[in-house]
């Protein structure tokens, strides 16, 4: 056996090398030069080397350095939406799912004289996980389904929750990358604050580029990821919750480990994690909110993803694809296309053909049958869209796809 010693600004280079799969100097924010393709997917998003190289370091359990840095990104995220002061921001180890359930299994009481009963609105696969999650923990809650293809209306949730006394919160997905969809938070919000009901917002693919006021919506909770539009290594989570809900919750959760009112009491005591921390995800999530400060905070990562969208979806209109949703219901960070009308077209050949030229697109988790997905979150800049652009087209002619309207699945 031969055991290698890289200093470790060396270590990711040479990685790649015996890795040796991809082309080499794609461009990325920041001037990166990397091994790696460009990831086109709603999560994991590609990050910056700065984020990865603030990995490259150990730190103990309970050290003032890392009690520091969790407190630091605390405070950043509360700020983020301001919420001084009525909010707090519970970090847990894992990704986004498990923020949502841990949300869901504290704020959301399951028996007892307390007992709540969550309506849930789904339009797509994002809004049928959490239904999911429901019925694994046994929590009572109903399903408000809408369309993927049409934005809800508040009256169609006003309609749900006259039609169960029961229902005590509201669970909605900001963006259901599924298509593309942003639903109508913002309206959604002011009913909840009109009849007095819990709202919970699964903002993981929404947080850092679009705004979501505390003192505006007044949410119980909202989920955050890591990764995604705060631009981190993935499986690090948090919840942002209104700390007169959460104080209501001692004993309220189904799990030990997803226990939110814990994990929430823990930290406030102690300042640390109850169990083994995260300290390299930490270290890079810190990072990269130093980055999304530098860049101009929440507007100007969203003008750059909206640039990015813009181009994307332009790009492929001028090819000939078809999207699957008007522009004016969709948030900037993905786009959905119908598969061409061509019986050349294989979406397999596609996803290799972007990979061999330097761009991972997603290969799976639709809402609608005959589509596929493309992306713009992450260290992805207009100008590396265009290149993506390009790349597409090569690949479309590879193929020998000359008709790009809406079309069958086409072969495999």
């Amino acid at each position: 056996m031969q055991i290698f010693y890289f200093d470790t600004l060396e270590l990711p280079r040479r990685l790649s090398e015996t890795a040796g799969a991809f082309p080499r100097g794609l461009c990325f924010m920041n001037d990166d030069v990397r091994d790696e393709p460009l990831l086109l997917t709603p999560g994991p998003c590609s990050i910056s080397m700065a984020v990865k190289q603030a990995m490259l370091h150990d730190l103990a359990f309970g050290e003032a350095a890392i009690v520091a840095k969790v407190k630091e990104a605390r405070d950043y995220l509360v700020a983020l939406c301001r919420g001084d002061g009525d909010y707090t921001a519970v970090p847990l180890q894992g990704t986004g799912t498990y923020a949502v359930e841990a949300a869901i299994g504290t704020l959301v009481p399951r028996d007892g004289p307390t007992a709540g009963k969550l309506l849930i609105h789904s339009n797509g696969v994002y809004g049928d996980r959490i239904v999911d999650v429901c019925r694994q923990m046994r929590v009572p809650y109903a399903v408000l389904a809408t369309t993927p293809l049409e934005r809800p209306t508040v009256e169609q949730f006003e309609q749900a929750i006259a039609a169960d006394p029961a229902i005590s919160h509201v669970a909605v997905v900001h963006c259901e990358t599924s298509t593309g969809m942003l639903n109508p938070v913002d309206e959604i919000a002011a009913l909840c604050r009109r009849l007095g009901k819990g709202l919970l917002i699964d903002a993981i693919a929404t947080f850092g580029f679009v705004e979501l006021d505390a003192r505006r919506l007044g949410f119980d909770a909202v989920i955050v990821s890591a990764n995604k539009g705060l631009q981190s290594a993935p499986g690090l989570s948090w919840v942002i919750a209104r700390r007169d809900a959460l104080a209501r919750c001692k004993g309220h959760s189904w799990s030990h480990s997803l226990d939110l009112w814990d994990q929430h009491d823990h930290m406030e005591r102690t300042g640390q994690f109850r169990f083994t921390p995260p300290t390299h995800l930490v270290l890079a999530f810190c990072e990269a909110l130093k980055e999304h400060n530098e860049e101009g905070g929440i507007a100007a990562r969203g003008r750059r993803y909206g640039a990015s969208w813009r181009r994307l979806v332009d790009g492929m209109r001028q090819m000939g694809f078809q999207t699957l949703l008007p522009d004016e219901l969709c948030a900037s960070i993905v786009a959905t296309f119908h598969n061409p009308d061509d019986p050349n077209y294989s979406f397999k050949k596609l996803y290799d053909g972007m990979k061999a030229r330097g761009f991972v697109i997603f290969p799976g988790r639709l809402a609608a049958a005959n589509t596929f997905r493309i992306a713009c979150i992450g260290v992805v800049t207009e100008r590396d869209i265009g290149r993506a652009m390009d790349a597409l087209a090569d690949v479309m002619r590879e193929m020998g796809v000359t008709r790009f309207g809406r079309g069958a699945a086409g072969t495999a």
